[in-house]
């Protein structure tokens, strides 16, 4: 199942939270956002809808306060009517099943089980009644696990099957598993039975019957995890899986596989919602993102003030959103994170007018190279004889590329070519202004703003005309003074900004982005031949 909309209304931190645009193929929905903000209410939601729908359930003794976020001491039925989850797809969904949540209290340090019974299974009841519960479930998947194996040996299992086959039958994909995630030293579940021990044995490097209390926080942490992802795909294959903070005890190196590995292990048709802080988590999934675009979707609950009504919609990971996060998970370290690359551009970073053309670049390209920072250094000259900048770059961070694009002015075709030979990018129209103020960029603005083609060819006539004015070489850049002022005049639109310096960034960069045939042209001279 795959979530496509969701509503609450005054629940626990919300006034009116729509979660909208969750698109139909979306396997993966990663939650981000400070503490406090509200990720873990979401998976409150789904447990309060589950449970409403269970005959004879009532709220917990020490509910009242929890669920509302102004109390009234509703039924949980009466809350339960203020959220709305809405499926894609025609097919009926059972809501008492379709949802498995993990609570973040994950800890089971150890176990020992005496005397086996039928373990409830998961989908006749949710494990946890809040998000703020303990989350016991090695235990649990342990008697799960062992009945399973008793029963299929006795009465389903081929009758010429060894142990060591059904073994490799039952637990081959956790093994897999377990070899992605677990590799020095290689860690594997043994069997799931080891019935006189009452636990989980493991093989661990050279190690052999190796118990589960013996294991590390972050193995335990992960192994949780995987075992009951692996036992409640089956019980419930068309569930929305949900993990708060997955990455909880679990090595920074770890955390990215142990979702890949997670997502590998869930059926196809299954969606998997994890509410995080872990840069590796959100790195690992924006690495899926890049291979199946529509397979994952980022929900960022920052910077919102959740006392009024609040539309969230999946966000891409441009360069401010990966600021975020970076400031998110690092507080006061976030600033020593490095880009990938670094291109050198003209401008000066102490003036807010020299500084202008980073700042374009910078929105410009912020959506498909998020991980590029433009930085101003001065005039053409300066920004090619950099390279006492650059040796400092490369002592900090040594996986950063960097390199330098400036402007083309009044280069010749052969000199523009031996900069390239160089290695610096230089730009095919004499500078920036020339890509902002294309015809087609400032149509796109116009059409935007819903201007006809009477006002566009108008504001395009006095370019030409400006234009056609000047002393010497056209020069874009020495026009947008007075161009700017015309495109005000003619418009009459009063949201411009006070400068043709804001009006650029605020409007024509938009527009440009939007200009795919004027966009590409400025991405092959600025970043070459980089994919």
């Amino acid at each position: 199942m795959q979530i496509k909309k969701i509503h609450l209304k005054d629940y626990k931190r919300f006034t009116e939270l729509e979660i909208i645009e969750i698109p139909e193929n979306a396997r993966l929905v990663v939650l981000v956002g400070p503490n406090g903000s509200g990720k873990s209410s979401v998976f409150d939601a789904f447990i309060s809808k589950s449970l409403a729908l269970i005959n004879n359930y009532s709220l917990l003794d020490n509910y009242e306060g929890y669920y509302e976020k102004v109390v009234r001491g509703r039924s949980l039925r009466e809350i339960a009517n203020r959220i709305q989850i809405e499926f894609h797809g025609n097919d009926t969904v059972d809501m008492k099943t379709a949802f498995q949540v993990r609570s973040a209290y994950r800890n089971e340090a150890d176990f020992r089980i005496e005397q086996f019974q039928a373990a409830r299974k998961s989908n006749e009841f949710p494990r946890v009644q809040r998000i703020i519960d303990i989350d016991s479930a090695v235990s649990k998947n342990f008697q799960l696990l062992a009945g399973k194996g008793l029963d299929d040996l006795f009465s389903s299992a081929r009758r010429d099957m060894t142990i060591g086959e059904y073994r490799q039958q039952a637990l081959g994909e956790l093994h897999d598993a377990m070899r992605k995630l677990f590799t020095a030293p290689e860690l594997l579940l043994q069997d799931f039975g080891a019935m006189k021990s009452g636990a989980f044995r493991f093989s661990k490097g050279m190690a052999n019957d190796f118990h589960y209390k013996n294991l590390s926080g972050g193995e335990k942490a992960a192994f949780d995890i995987l075992l009951d992802v692996f036992v409640k795909r089956e019980e419930t294959p068309n569930a929305v899986f949900c993990i708060d903070e997955p990455e909880l005890h679990v090595a920074p190196g770890l955390q990215g596989r142990l979702i890949a590995t997670i997502l590998k292990l869930l059926p196809p048709k299954t969606q998997l919602w994890v509410a995080t802080h872990s840069i590796g988590v959100v790195r690992e999934a924006y690495r899926i993102q890049q291979e199946e675009p529509d397979e994952v979707t980022f929900l960022d609950f920052s910077n919102h003030n959740f006392d009024n009504a609040v539309t969230i919609k999946p966000s891409h990971p441009n360069r401010a959103f990966w600021e975020n996060i970076y400031a998110i998970t690092l507080d006061d370290l976030a600033s020593l994170v490095a880009p990938h690359r670094i291109i050198l551009c003209e401008g000066n970073a102490d003036s807010i007018d020299q500084s202008f053309d980073a700042k374009c670049y910078n929105k410009i390209f912020e959506d498909e190279f998020p991980e590029t920072l433009f930085i101003s250094r001065g005039g053409s000259n300066e920004v090619v004889k950099s390279k006492h900048l650059k040796v400092i770059i490369k002592q900090i961070a040594e996986a950063t590329e960097i390199f330098a694009v400036i402007d083309r002015d009044d280069m010749t075709d052969v000199e523009r070519q031996q900069k390239i030979a160089e290695k610096t990018h230089v730009l095919r129209r004499r500078e920036l202004e020339d890509y902002l103020y294309d015809p087609k960029v400032i149509s796109t603005f116009l059409r935007s703003h819903g201007f006809d083609e009477m006002s566009v060819d108008k504001i395009l006539d006095e370019r030409r005309n400006l234009l056609a004015n000047q002393q010497g070489p056209e020069n874009i850049k020495d026009i947008t003074r007075d161009l700017f002022e015309k495109i005000r005049q003619i418009t009459e639109l009063r949201t411009l900004g006070n400068s043709r310096v804001e009006f650029a960034l605020q409007y024509l960069v938009p527009a440009l982005r939007q200009t795919q045939e004027v966009y590409n042209e400025l991405k092959e001279d600025v970043f070459g031949t980089i994919k």
